[in-house]
């Protein structure tokens, strides 16, 4: 997204850029992307550790 982009020209992670400097939406949007991908991977890692 735009707003991953942006925040990599900065050199820093969309998770460390301040959302006041994004269109809210946009960057709204990219955080909940974001953080689906972010929760299947830690559900897969729980689940090959048999922690689920």
């Amino acid at each position: 997204s735009t707003a991953i982009s942006d925040a990599g020209l900065t050199k820093q992670t969309l998770y460390e850029v301040e959302r006041s400097n994004f269109n809210r939406d946009t960057y709204d949007r990219a955080i909940d992307s974001m953080d689906a991908v972010n929760f299947e991977i830690q559900g897969l890692i729980h689940q090959a550790w048999g922690r689920l």
